[in-house]
Parts: C-alpha cells; structure tokens; sequence
C-alpha cells in the first residue's frame, strides 16, 4: 500500500509500479475479453460508418481475419479499460503530490476518463463518417474502391484511440500550469502560436484533408484550450500560496 506522508524508496516505488501494472494488465484483457464476446457488434460499429456497398472487407491472407481480430480487440480493450487505465497512471505519480493535492487524484482521473472517452465518442459520430466518405468518394468513378480488413480496422480503431488522447489537452494544459512548467499568462500571450499548432494537428489527425473534418477536430481543441485557460485560474494561486507557506515553515525569506 502507497505511503501517502514518507517519500518511497526506489524499490517501494519498483513495487508500486510493478502493481499498478498488474492491474493495468488485468483490466485491458478484461477489456479484450469483453471485446471478443461481444465481437460482432464491435466489428458492426466499425463497418457503420462505411457506406453500405463497401461493408464486405477484403482478407488477403489465411492468417489476416485472427491477426486483425486480434487488434481490434487489443484497441477496443484500451477504450474500455481507459478509466482503470488512467486512475493508475495518476494513483502511481501521486505520492509526488503533496497531501492536499492527492485528495484530488479521483475527480481528476474520473475528468481525464470523461475527455477520453467523450473524445472517442465525437471522433466516431462526427469526424469519421463525414472523412471516411470524403476519402473513399474522391475520384470515385476512375477507380474499383475496395475495403481491405487490415488498413481499414486498425486505421479506425487507431484514429479513435488518438482522438480520445487528443481531448486530454486540457489536463495536460492545467497540470504544466500546477506544476510550474508553464504561465497560465503564456498561454494567453502564445496564442496565437497554440492556435497554429492545433490547425496542424487537426489537419494531420483528420483521416481527410477537407474542411469540415479539420474544423471537426480543430473547434473541439480551441474550445478545450480555452477551459484550459481559465479553469488554470484556481491553479496558480494555490501553487503560490503552497509555495509561500512551505518557504515560511522552512525558515525561508
């Protein structure tokens, strides 16, 4: 169990480790457990987005339908173990927190499951319909357009992965600001910069080039770095005054 008022010594902090990861590893074979039980409507909720006459994919090797199963399922485990997943990660970096700040690990890990999965969700219901038909209609009458299961299942599971980690922004965004990496004024000041740099993610993420699918992924990213801005209001001051108090108890100037 985590010492949450002594540092951890490198091996407890091993042990911690090696647990969490335990853990980490149960959770994602249960996930893909549940994804191979549950098989064909995960694979239904993949093909949904294709049109209709391009439903019936394409295997070009005996060994490729279990190969491509078998990702699908590793990638939809990750999905579903996602809160596990990232209660972990923060439950593990927490004795490095000051007591009150550990406090906050649930709320702040159920928050980052939240971004994931609400990311996963508007990748699939938004961006991917509208991308995937722009791809396969382009020039549509010069060629023989076919599905192949491989390029097409791991493309979509992998793009909604990334999406979901794309909304974690924010987070990531408020935690530099916590730990004194960053200036919640330099957000402001470089914005214009931040906003440059998520036109380019959005534009290299999107599995299209057209403008609705950019837009799709570049607003949602505008919006969270604006929330990032202001909810990293609360943040600062509390770091200053912890700051302060720690130099006082110390003896510090």
């Amino acid at each position: 169990m985590t010492r949450s008022d002594d540092r951890l010594t490198l091996i407890e902090h091993l042990d911690e480790l090696r647990r969490r990861l335990f853990i980490c590893v149960l959770a994602l074979i249960a996930g893909m457990i549940i994804a191979g039980v549950f098989n064909d409507r995960v694979f239904a909720l993949l093909l949904r987005p294709l049109p209709p006459q391009l439903t019936e994919i394409t295997t070009l090797s005996p060994t490729e339908p279990f190969m491509v199963s078998f990702t699908i399922w590793l990638y939809s485990g990750i999905i579903m173990a996602s809160p596990i997943l990232i209660y972990e990660f923060w439950a593990f970096v927490g004795p490095a927190f000051t007591p009150g700040e550990r406090r906050h690990i649930l709320p702040v890990a159920g928050i980052c499951a939240a971004l994931f999965l609400g990311g996963v969700v508007f990748g699939y219901v938004f961006v991917l319909p509208r991308g995937l038909s722009v791809l396969l209609g382009w020039n549509s009458e010069f060629f023989n357009v076919q599905t192949r299961a491989r390029e097409y299942l791991t493309f979509v599971a992998w793009f909604l992965v990334a999406f979901g980690a794309v909304f974690e922004m924010p987070v990531v965004l408020i935690g530099m600001v916590r730990l004194g990496i960053i200036e919640r004024q330099t957000l402001k000041k470089k914005r214009k910069f931040a906003v440059l740099i998520m036109a380019a993610v959005a534009a290299i993420a999107t599995p299209s080039q057209d403008v609705f699918s950019m837009l799709a992924m570049f607003v949602p990213l505008l919006v969270l770095y604006e929330v990032a801005i202001v909810v990293a209001r609360f943040f600062e001051p509390q770091r200053r005054a912890a700051r302060h108090s720690l130099e006082t108890s110390s003896g510090g100037p």
